[in-house]
């Protein structure tokens, strides 16, 4: 009590002895003690930057209510992670640990506000064997209340106060307090209270998008994640599309989260959320910070490194699909530019990592906002040199197919590679390189699959950074059929094209100039510039081959 009086009197306190203050107060004896002489306003200097711009907070408590108002209130504004939303309303959200006595089951605490005089508390229960569990919190001897589960696994109990209906008051502490499901003597789930640890900081207002990059067999296959987190909610989905039919897995850091399942070329979605609604699946892993593969057997097909928290971090990850790419090859050598994901280990860490492709290629790896150091630079878990930094701030490392100087010889592949910048051993930057400017900025023309007509991208192989085109088959009233293939953005020279393993007669020449373009018409009555179709197009895998024999661009004329 004297320790609290003393707070008063210096008329200052930090966040940690504001939370001490805020125990202290806890009773109803000791708040009126130190209360303001109005018994219902406490006014207290505090350091402006922990809570607003304001140097003063006045904490108000209602005649009505307990001092477990006034508590609630102060954890309020000392909760860790704590992510405001219009309104004042505030959530944290964390799944506590599990005692594995139940493998399958979850169980996430969240605390919320919807103004300044109401909060709730509530626990919900998943994947659980039906039955009655106990809610303990802070004492752990008697139970704060039940949560039933019921034959479809799940169960929740929620507390608010001003007291609501048949919801039981919410008038116990919360914060830095431990929270037990319990049946019987039988502890399910135990946790420290505090929105970190225990599953995921549910706490964030990140909104990241990424385009997964395709490593795998199924050279058409795309894949996209998605990543929103608000005050009250949090969602996270896998899209994948043209992913060749079956039954795949989708691993967080090398571990199985889920499934997905796909029938035919169309877009399939797995749709994660918290708290659970109907139609989704609950979000008990956190997705944010790690690699995300989707996988057959050992095999990847697709994977993304997903940045962790913009509130770790302290700097902002690009919120939509393809944002963090940039086509920088326009108006000469093809050059494309990725962001590095923050994997969370070291806070407001940047950097990118830029290809060029011309008379000669160069790759370089940019890093800032670093403490001053060596950073050793990987790729599929080989090391390529080491950026360092003399000073907190910047650095760079540059690869050359003609090096010299400072600039290192670039005799390694880097598309469909993971590249990381570590430090300690630990990666702090990370990216799976695209295969393409096609793959990485998602710019897919819209196709057309019909039993009459077709036109279909072809997907860059990862031969020509920035080779794009498009492939249109026609059948015509009288059985005639017409295959047109488009491309640019190709180096000049004479490409062929290759069906179904087949070197087909018509080749399309590509003449030099700002953006390389070539065409080929295939038909079943060839005039002019026709050239007589020599394969069966429908459903045929066509491929657009360099000199060399590479491939170069490729598609499947998929007929209904």
């Amino acid at each position: 009590m004297e320790f609290a009086r003393t707070l008063f009197r210096r008329e200052e306190c930090s966040a940690r002895a504001f939370l001490a203050l805020a125990h202290c107060v806890s009773t109803e004896s000791v708040t009126r003690k130190i209360s303001h002489p109005s018994d219902d306003i406490l006014s207290l200097a505090c350091v402006p930057h922990l809570f607003s711009t304001e140097p003063h907070i006045m904490i108000r408590i209602p005649k009505f209510g307990s001092p477990a108002l006034f508590a609630l209130t102060c954890a309020a504004l000392l909760a860790p992670d704590v992510s405001a939303k219009s309104g004042g309303g505030q959530v944290v959200s964390q799944f506590l640990s599990s005692t594995d006595v139940d493998a399958n089951g979850n169980a996430r605490a969240r605390w919320r506000t919807k103004s300044t005089d109401t909060f709730l508390f509530d626990v919900e229960l998943d994947h659980m064997d039906s039955g009655t569990y106990d809610l303990y919190v802070t004492d752990l001897v008697t139970p704060k209340g039940s949560i039933n589960v019921d034959g479809s696994g799940n169960g929740s109990i929620e507390f608010k106060t001003p007291q609501d209906g048949a919801k039981p008051l919410f008038d116990f502490s919360l914060f830095g307090e431990v929270v037990e499901v319990r049946q019987a003597a039988t502890v399910f789930f135990t946790d420290t209270f505090d929105g970190t640890i225990g599953g995921f900081p549910g706490v964030d207002t990140s909104k990241v998008g990424l385009f997964m990059v395709n490593v795998g067999p199924d050279f058409d296959a795309q894949g996209m994640l998605k990543y929103e987190a608000k005050a009250a909610k949090t969602k996270f989905s896998i899209e994948v599309e043209k992913l060749d039919p079956g039954t795949y897995d989708v691993l967080l850091d090398g571990v199985l989260v889920s499934q997905i399942t796909t029938i035919d070329a169309t877009a399939v979605e797995l749709q994660f959320q918290d708290p659970i609604e109907a139609g989704k699946t609950l979000l008990d892993f956190q997705p944010l910070g790690a690699q995300i593969d989707v996988v057959s057997g050992a095999t990847i097909y697709l994977t993304g490194f997903l940045p962790a928290s913009n509130t770790m971090t302290g700097t902002t990850a690009p919120n939509k699909p393809g944002k963090g790419s940039k086509d920088l090859g326009k108006k000469k050598a093809d050059s494309l530019e990725i962001s590095l994901a923050n994997n969370g280990v070291q806070g407001s860490a940047k950097g990118t990592a830029k290809l060029t492709q011309g008379n000669e290629d160069e790759f370089e790896v940019a890093i800032e906002h670093v403490p001053a150091g060596v950073y050793p630079f990987f790729v599929d878990g080989v090391q390529h040199g080491a950026l360092t930094v003399a000073n907190p701030g910047n650095a760079q490392l540059a690869f050359s197919t003609s090096p010299g100087g400072n600039v290192l010889l670039f005799g390694f592949p880097v598309k469909g590679k993971t590249i990381e910048v570590r430090s300690n051993g630990v990666a702090i930057l990370s990216a799976v390189f695209p295969t393409s400017v096609q793959a990485a900025l998602g710019k897919f023309p819209k196709e057309v699959f019909k039993s009459t007509k077709v036109k279909a991208n072809l997907m860059n192989a990862g031969v020509d950074l920035d080779a794009t085109g498009t492939i249109s088959w026609k059948l015509g009233k009288k059985g005639n059929q017409e295959v047109v293939i488009r491309v640019r953005d190709l180096a000049a020279g004479t490409y062929g094209v290759v069906v179904d393993g087949v070197t087909s007669a018509g080749t399309i020449n590509v003449k030099g100039a700002k953006y390389g373009k070539g065409k080929v018409v295939f038909a079943t009555v060839a005039k002019g510039k026709k050239v007589a179709l020599d394969f069966d197009p429908v459903d045929a895998t066509v491929q657009i081959t360099d000199s060399l024999g590479a491939v170069v661009l490729q598609a499947v004329i998929d007929v209904p």
